[in-house]
């Protein structure tokens, strides 16, 4: 076993490579020894199908737990970690004699080393280290970020990767979701509040409307209501229209379009019964969008 000390004259022996490429003669026989190559490739290897296989079969088993699958999903990141982790220590250890008190000195000045060279991976890297301690969101939840919403399936050490509720898979790095706001949206929960707004009329019944879109949301499939997941029905009044809201949770987060649908779809179906219109068309347009007017 070896001390930081010979760690930091061994680096120094690799800078001092001879003009002709050549490697001071020890470090040589060290670093292309043919077992030692050959070991190190057999443990990424090994390591890429141990942190493949574990992903695969994790999320296969998380899923069987319905609403629960964010317990499992939680660990799968550190899991992902530990393993590089051990891969590091396996291949540079025999390179150097390391234990892990001198790995820790030769991540660092590697690390620092590295840094100029390659700022932006690095940062990366250490944000993700900074996301699975910190935990701002976790596998399955649904976050905002810029421009983009979705569900996170993976968190890497240099990415994160969210589906868009359009299907598409949009890879985040890191960095930009520890300087950036993020916006969680259930925080490890399967629940989620969704919000549904509807637009009626301004002579419209508003107590019937409010009772008609209350019943709707309590007899919906996909409401989840407890002491600490409350509903809520607002009503907000402009100059030429009306607007109620229902703020609800949905038992599963990825059944959140399909409640606000559920919603929107069954509430409008007895306003038409009960005589209750959206908003008159002014002019030669509507005094709000009509894609916000009765969305379905």
């Amino acid at each position: 076993m070896v001390n930081s000390s010979t760690i930091l004259e061994n680096i120094t022996n690799i800078s001092n490579i001879a003009p002709d490429g050549t490697l001071p003669g020890h470090m040589m026989r060290t670093i292309i020894e043919p077992s030692w190559i050959i070991s190190s490739l057999l443990v990424l290897i090994i390591g890429y199908l141990i942190v493949y296989g574990m992903d695969f079969f994790l999320r296969i088993l998380s899923e069987k737990l319905g609403t629960r699958r964010h317990i499992l999903a939680m660990i799968i990141p550190v899991l992902k970690i530990l393993v590089y982790i051990c891969m590091v220590y396996v291949i540079l250890s025999p390179l150097f004699d390391l234990g892990f008190t001198e790995l820790a000195v030769f991540s660092g000045l590697i690390g620092a080393g590295l840094g100029f060279g390659l700022k932006d991976l690095v940062e990366n890297i250490v944000a993700g280290f900074v996301i699975i301690i910190e935990k701002p969101y976790q596998i399955g939840d649904k976050i905002a970020i810029n421009e983009h919403y979705g569900e996170v399936i993976d968190i890497g050490l240099i990415q994160t990767v969210i589906v868009t509720p359009g299907d598409s898979r949009v890879t985040i790095p890191n960095y930009l979701t520890v300087v950036n706001a993020v916006s969680s949206s259930n925080s490890g929960s399967a629940e989620m509040m969704v919000v549904t707004d509807l637009y009626l009329s301004y002579d419209a019944d508003i107590d019937k409307a409010v009772r008609l879109l209350t019943e709707a949301v309590i007899t919906s499939r996909y409401v989840y209501i407890s002491e600490k997941r409350p509903y809520i029905i607002l009503v907000e009044n402009y100059p030429l229209y009306r607007k109620i809201i229902a703020k609800a949770y949905v038992n599963d987060l990825r059944h959140e379009f399909t409640f606000k649908t559920d919603i929107t779809k069954r509430t409008w179906e007895s306003y038409q019964d009960a005589g209750i219109k959206p908003p008159d068309i002014i002019g030669n347009g509507y005094p709000i969008p009509i894609d916000k007017m009765i969305a379905v």
